[in-house]
Order: structure tokens, then C-alpha cells, then sequence
């Protein structure tokens, strides 16, 4: 399969590279979408040590699956999904909690580090455990289900804000959760949303997707 392969910091290649191996509680899933995490930029330059050359990077993705492990049961080829990029293991004592965030043997999607390699989604195929799967509604676009992964960041904070209708928020940042953020916020019932940023033309996104107020944070 091909697959856009980080050979060295800041250098790429488009390649051919070996076909992941289906376990029996495995999903192979054929990409269709794709998004560039502000993580994976980072990857590519090196400053965090969490993506060592060579390595797959991506975990913002959907598609159909076409290959199912022997053990995976009410997953069918030609469904439509999207999934966690944390893969867990499910068995450990946080698993068994729903404490998934602190699984003992979590991997994430596109990560080499010293612990692991796991080759992500900037290919043709990716291999996931069918626990992190989600089935994509028919009405949702490969491109608004490569989001789902953000926007569920969004969604968590949120609820952890625990915004009440017609309370008013501040967002700081409007870069792609940011923007998310707004959207969730106003969805929640909060008026009016606020937004800050240095970036004039990312205030304009703001403003487009429902906040009421837009602060240049550079102003004096």
C-alpha cells in the first residue's frame, strides 16, 4: 500500500510500504479522510520526541472497513467508521473502570517513541482494534467524520465547564479547536461567545462560526 512515510525530521516520502497484519481483534480499515493535527506538525520537526523517524503519522481519520479479525463481532466490510486514536487495551484496571485516558498499554495512532511504534492514518490502510471504532452515520461526509476526533475535545471541555444556557464564555485561541469550541459553546446555549486571538483572519473564522464578540489580543 502507499503511505506518506516521515523518513527523517522535516522530510517525507510517498512509498510503498508493507500491508499492516489483521489480528483477530482487528479492524483494517481503508482511508478515506485524513486531517493534519497541530501534533503532527510537531512530529515533523522533531521538538517533541514523540514521532521518531521513519513513522506514519495521522489519527484524525475515517473510512470503510475491509477486513475484519476473527474475534470481531458486529462489524461487517463496507461499514463506515471513524475511531479513537488512543488505542487501549481493555483488559488492564483502568480499562475495566472506563478510565481508558490511563490504560496501562495505551498506544496512540501515529506515535514512535521510545516505548512504541504505531503507524498511523497518512496511508492507504490502517489496522485499529474494533474496540476503538465508531459506525459513521450516513448523513456524516469521511471529511466531517476525520473531525469527529477534535471535535470530541471540544465537546469534553465543554461539558467539564459545565456551561449553563445563556452563560457567557471567553475562547482563547481560535485555531482549529478553538473554532470548535465556539460552535459547541453556542450549540450548548451560551451567549454571548467571546473570541481572542492575535490573527486577524482567524477572528473572522470566529465571527463565521458564532461568536458574537472578537478581541484582537495585540490591541491596545
Amino acid at each position: 500500500m502507499k503511505a506518506l512515510v516521515l523518513e527523517q525530521y522535516s522530510e517525507f516520502s510517498y512509498t510503498e510500504v508493507v500491508m499492516p497484519n489483521v489480528a483477530p481483534d482487528e479492524v483494517l480499515v481503508r482511508v478515506h479522510s485524513c486531517g493534519i493535527c497541530g501534533s503532527d506538525i510537531h512530529g515533523m520537526t522533531g521538538i517533541t520526541g514523540r514521532r521518531i523517524p521513519p513513522i506514519i503519522m495521522g489519527h484524525e481519520a475515517s473510512g470503510t472497513l475491509v477486513d475484519i479479525g476473527s474475534a470481531v463481532k458486529g462489524w461487517q466490510n463496507g461499514d463506515r467508521v471513524t475511531f479513537d486514536s488512543t488505542l487501549f487495551c481493555g483488559e488492564c484496571w483502568y480499562c475495566r473502570r472506563g478510565e481508558i485516558n490511563l490504560c496501562d498499554n495505551r498506544r496512540v495512532l501515529g506515535v514512535s517513541c521510545a516505548e512504541y511504534r504505531q503507524h498511523g492514518a497518512f496511508a492507504e490502510y490502517v489496522c485499529v482494534p474494533a474496540r476503538v471504532l465508531y459506525r459513521l452515520p450516513d448523513a456524516v461526509t469521511f471529511e466531517q467524520g476525520a473531525l469527529v476526533e477534535p471535535l470530541s475535545i471540544a465537546v469534553h471541555a465543554v461539558t467539564r465547564a459545565q456551561i449553563k444556557i445563556g452563560e457567557s464564555a471567553v475562547v482563547i485561541g481560535t485555531g482549529m479547536i478553538g473554532l470548535l469550541l465556539i460552535q459547541v459553546l453556542r450549540a450548548a446555549g451560551c451567549m454571548p461567545v467571546i473570541a481572542v486571538d492575535l490573527n486577524a483572519e482567524r477572528l473572522k473564522l470566529a465571527a463565521a462560526v458564532g461568536a458574537a464578540i472578537t478581541l484582537r489580543s495585540d490591541s491596545t
